[in-house]
């Protein structure tokens, strides 16, 4: 009887909301990844889209971010983060199967539109609650949280080339198996208790007040500079991660590699963060700074994506993908741990909301503009630019850091 129990309390803990979470984190992120590279640039690629508009129709699913983050994590702080997160946990499972009626590429581009509504809708509410819930070891927690949904990240592409190559480029058995994963995110999601995320909204209550509350949320934290520069290191991020997304397979292309090594090196870049991510969180909580965690892990991601063309073979390309890897595994636990720092007593779901946001507009600018200037200049100089736009944006941030650093009051560092 005392084994049973102990046993029940065993599986209570492994259901508990936070390990829910991150399930539907990991489960949906596999299903999105495995579609997002390099399954979707070789299927655009394979019905005839211009090489330059490869980077538009992956980057497709982060504009929707751009749009939707904000207003979703806004409208979490409202509702309730489950109900978002429920929304974004639907789009998970049916997205996959719309992929079945893209056999032109204009298509392929509305579709992965309405996918972006997944992570859009998903992400900002789940970081609002993990961050709201846990607040002493907000850092920690954040970093499982996102080492969880990179596992996604990691296996997705290595996925989708393993099933691509298995299956002599079936791409229709690639989305109907990406499909299965994200409805088992779906059925995870159902089993989030209800009672998760503090719900304000008044039954009684108008559309127009409902959206005047959460868009008064969003007014506070786009107010606070310090947000918006953390948020553009971020972003800077994501552009080089946008390019290598979409534009990594292509690359691998050229120099020789078959279709199951490009899933390996396009997943290659998240193992080590994968033990890194909860790492860097749980130290930048006992150093009280997250400033030295984004400072080194952005000049390894721009000396990483330099090194990217300069790659010849198999090996070379996992090294520098690993190296690139470990640099975003470093900088996104103390970025969302600083946008949880600033936000305390503020809106937490607006503050994801506007930090998702603005990172996907560099998600997605980085494979359009990528696309531009490969046509332009080729692969070395356009990753060389592509890595000063990320210089760029880190020089803003330490400036604003040394800045703030004769400024006491404003803290969060």
């Amino acid at each position: 009887m005392a084994m049973k129990s102990r046993w029940m309390h065993g599986m209570r803990g492994w259901a508990s909301p936070f390990a829910l979470v991150c399930s539907v984190g990991l489960l949906g992120r596999l299903s999105y990844e495995m579609m997002r590279s390099p399954v979707t640039p070789l299927y655009a690629k394979h019905i005839g889209a211009p090489v330059q508009l490869i980077g538009l129709i992956v980057g497709a699913v982060t504009i929707t971010g751009i749009a939707v983050k904000m207003p979703a994590g806004a409208l979490s702080d409202v509702f309730g983060v489950r109900r978002m997160m429920l929304a974004g946990a639907v789009v998970k499972a049916g997205g996959p199967f719309l992929y079945l009626l893209a056999f032109v590429w204009p298509v392929l581009l509305v579709v992965r539109f309405v996918h972006g509504l997944a992570t859009a809708l998903y992400s900002p509410p789940a970081s609002a609650f993990v961050a709201k819930t846990y607040p002493e070891s907000r850092g920690r927690k954040l970093g499982i949280y996102n080492a969880a949904e990179n596992v996604g990240i990691v296996l997705g592409p290595v996925a989708g080339g393993v099933v691509l190559a298995l299956t002599v480029s079936n791409f229709p058995a690639t989305f109907l198996i990406a499909g299965g994963i994200g409805v088992a995110a779906l059925l995870v999601m159902t089993r989030v208790p209800r009672s998760i995320g503090t719900a304000t909204a008044d039954p009684a209550k108008t559309l127009r007040a409902v959206v005047a509350e959460a868009a008064s949320g969003v007014r506070q934290i786009v107010a606070d500079p310090r947000v918006r520069v953390v948020s553009l290191v971020e972003a800077g991020m994501w552009v080089g991660i946008g390019s290598v997304q979409a534009y990594l397979p292509i690359f691998a292309l050229t120099i020789g590699l078959r279709v199951w090594q490009i899933g390996v090196v396009a997943g290659a870049q998240g193992v080590v963060s994968i033990v890194g991510r909860p790492l860097i969180g749980r130290f930048s909580d006992s150093l009280g700074s997250r400033t030295p965690f984004i400072v080194a892990g952005s000049l390894i991601c721009i000396g990483a994506l330099i090194g990217i063309p300069y790659a010849s073979g198999f090996v070379e390309l996992i090294i520098i993908a690993a190296v690139f890897g470990a640099g975003t595994g470093i900088v996104t636990p103390a970025t969302t741990a600083l946008i949880g720092d600033l936000a305390a007593g503020k809106s937490f779901g607006a503050a994801m909301g506007v930090f998702g946001s603005l990172w996907d507009a560099g998600h997605a600018a980085g494979p359009i503009i990528f696309g531009y200037l490969l046509v332009a200049v080729g692969y070395r100089t356009a990753w060389l630019i592509l890595a000063i736009v990320m210089a760029a944006a880190l020089s803003w941030y330490s400036v604003d850091r040394a800045r703030s650093r004769r400024q006491p009051a404003r803290g969060g560092q």
